[in-house]
Order: C-alpha cells, then sequence, then structure tokens
C-alpha cells in the first residue's frame, strides 16, 4: 500500500501565524486556492484507488482541486485538525513566550500545551486516531495507492504513529499543499519523502 498525504492550501488564518485547529473551518484564502491550483497542475490524481478528506473547509477544497473531478472523495471525521482547545486562533508566538514549557524549540505546540488549553485533544487522543485511520487502511486497501488531504498536525502524527511511537515533535508541519508519502509492505511502514513541493 501507498499513502500520500496533502497538506491544505493557505486561509487567511494560515497567513497570520495563529493556531488553526479543529475549531475553525477557514476556506482557503485567494492566494492559498492560486497556489494550490498551480500545485494540482503537477498532481495526477488517475493513479489513486481512492481518495480520502477532512470534512474541514480548507481541506476538501484542496482535494477538489488535486482530484479534478476524477475521483469521487471519501470524507473522513477522524481526519479533522487537531482540537487546540482554547490555544485555537491565537498566535503561537505569544503562546510560546507565556508558556515556554508548552513550545518545542521549533516554535511548535508540543504535548504540555494540554496544560493551559484543558478543553484540548491530546496527544494520545491523536495519535489514536491516526493510528485507527492507518489500521482501516491496511486492513482495506492492502496493495493499494491512497491520497488522504487534510492537515499540518495531523499528518506529523500520522508519521509519528508509525516512526516515533507518536511523538511528533519529530516531524516538521508541512508546507501547504506540500506532499508526504508512506510505502507499507508486510506490516513494515517506509518513509519515501516528507515535505515535497510541487510548485514555487
Amino acid at each position: 500500500m501507498e499513502i500520500v498525504f496533502v497538506r491544505h492550501g493557505q486561509t487567511d488564518l494560515n497567513k497570520t501565524g495563529c493556531i488553526q485547529g479543529s475549531r475553525f473551518d477557514k476556506e482557503l484564502n485567494e492566494a492559498g486556492r492560486a497556489y494550490a491550483e498551480k500545485a494540482a497542475a503537477n498532481f495526477d490524481p488517475s493513479v489513486f484507488d481512492v481518495v480520502f478528506s477532512s470534512p474541514m473547509k480548507r481541506a476538501l477544497e484542496t482535494a477538489q482541486i488535486f482530484t479534478k473531478g476524477q475521483k469521487k472523495i471519501k470524507i473522513d471525521e477522524r481526519l479533522v485538525e487537531f482540537n487546540f482547545g482554547e490555544w485555537d486562533g491565537q498566535l503561537l508566538t505569544e503562546l510560546g513566550q507565556k508558556y515556554p514549557d508548552a513550545v518545542d524549540p521549533w516554535g511548535k505546540a508540543n504535548a504540555n500545551y494540554i496544560k493551559y488549553a484543558p478543553h484540548g485533544e491530546s496527544n494520545e487522543e491523536l495519535n489514536e486516531r491516526c493510528g485507527q485511520f492507518l489500521d482501516d487502511l491496511t486492513q482495506n486497501y492492502a496493495g493499494k495507492k491512497v491520497l488522504v488531504v487534510c492537515h499540518g498536525t495531523l499528518i506529523r502524527m500520522m508519521f509519528a504513529h508509525y516512526f516515533t511511537n507518536g511523538d511528533f515533535t519529530y516531524f516538521d508541519t508541512m508546507k501547504n499543499c506540500a506532499l508526504a508519502k508512506i510505502s507499507y509492505r508486510d506490516h513494515t511502514p517506509r518513509i519515501n519523502y516528507y515535505n515535497q513541493v510541487l510548485a514555487l
């Protein structure tokens, strides 16, 4: 099985540097839509056997652009972005100054964030739902090529689930509309690439 992940295009909230989790269902902005179309021009959806997308507007619109009307898109609620609770929509730079133990050296929220956003999702909860989704893929799409259009933190955890026991600290947030690929064979996953851009 091959799984290709695509991160959604840019939204206005992305542009400001604010956290954009599951509480904010923003559409692509003009630049994000234009870049998604530019990237999709170098993308062939016909090679995929099945396409999944987060139900959130920014991901679903990106999926529609990338599939070019050639594929049916399966919506899966497990692909919604991480719920950052009270941190959602806030500037990450400001949060890092206020709660330095909850932000990693690269300026991303780490597992400690939940101490300051108690209504958010824990890393363990995210790892569990990503694992459930990946398990379903291995059971139902062995030998197939799968496209998954979703979100930055979610993709980090998809890779972390397989390769770092759910610690996504080791994976950067991909650029908007970038691609990452995992091959899965005989119960063994392998990273083929991560954060690959299709257009400048």
